[in-house]
C-alpha cells in the first residue's frame, strides 16, 4: 500500500501512516483482483484522516484523556476505523469516529492511574493569583484548562454525555446511541450533567473571585 498521507499534517499523521502501513505489509500478498479495493480503502481512510483528525484529537481531550496521551489515542480510533471501514456509512463518518472515541477515552481512562490535571493543579492556582481578575483569566487563552477542570470533575459517564450533548452538537438520541445505553439513561445523564457542571463553574468562579481579591 502506498502511504495514506503524502502530505502529512503533523508527527502524529506521520505515525499512524507508518503504523497502518506496517499493519498492511504484515497482512501478506494481495490478490491482483484486490488491489483496487485496497487502494479505495486507503484513499477513503487518508480522506477520513485529512477531515476528522483534529477533531478526534479535541474529542479524545475533551472525554479527558491528557495532553500528553492525545495523539495516542486518536491513533487508536482512527486505526479502528481502519480495520471497520466497509462498516461506515458514507455520510456518518463523524457520528462512527465519536462513537469509537468514546469507548477509546473511556479505556485510556482506566488505563491511567493519575487523573489529568484539575482544578486543583498549579496551573489552575497559577491563574488564581492575585491582580488577576475572572474576567481576565476567562477570556485568556488558558480557558482551555479552565474548562478541562471543570469537566475533570464530572463523572466519566457524565462528562461523555455532557461533551456529546453540549458541546459536540449531538441530540438526546444520538447520545444514546453513541454511548449504547437507552435514551432515557442518556437523558438522565444529561440533566445530572448539567446540574454537576454548573456547580462545578460556581466553585471556580468563586476560587476566582478569593484569588483576585486577594
Amino acid at each position: 500500500m502506498a502511504p495514506l498521507l503524502r502530505a502529512s499534517t503533523s508527527p502524529a499523521l506521520d505515525a499512524l501512516d507508518l503504523g497502518l502501513s506496517e499493519l498492511d505489509r504484515e497482512s501478506g500478498p494481495v490478490a491482483k483482483g484486490a488491489v483496487r479495493d485496497q487502494e479505495e480503502h486507503a484513499a477513503r481512510l487518508a480522506a477520513l484522516l485529512q477531515a476528522h483528525f483534529r477533531d478526534v484529537w479535541r474529542v479524545v481531550r475533551r472525554f479527558g484523556v491528557p495532553e500528553a496521551s492525545a495523539d495516542d489515542a486518536a491513533q487508536e480510533v482512527f486505526i479502528i476505523a481502519s480495520r471497520k471501514l466497509d462498516q461506515i456509512e458514507p455520510g456518518r463518518e463523524r457520528r462512527f469516529l465519536h462513537a469509537v472515541a468514546v469507548r477509546v477515552a473511556a479505556n485510556a481512562r482506566r488505563a491511567r492511574d493519575v487523573r489529568p490535571e484539575n482544578a486543583e493543579s498549579p496551573l489552575i492556582d497559577r491563574m488564581l493569583s492575585p491582580g488577576l481578575s475572572p474576567e481576565a483569566a476567562l477570556d485568556q487563552k488558558q480557558t482551555r484548562a479552565l474548562l478541562d477542570s471543570v469537566l475533570d470533575e464530572l463523572d466519566d459517564d457524565l462528562r461523555t454525555a455532557f461533551v456529546l450533548y453540549e458541546l459536540e452538537g449531538y441530540s438526546g438520541p444520538e447520545v444514546a446511541e453513541l454511548c449504547e445505553i437507552p435514551l432515557g439513561t442518556a437523558t438522565s445523564r444529561l440533566r445530572r450533567a448539567r446540574e454537576a457542571f454548573s456547580e462545578s463553574v460556581a466553585r471556580l468562579r468563586l476560587r476566582l473571585e478569593r484569588g483576585a481579591a486577594r
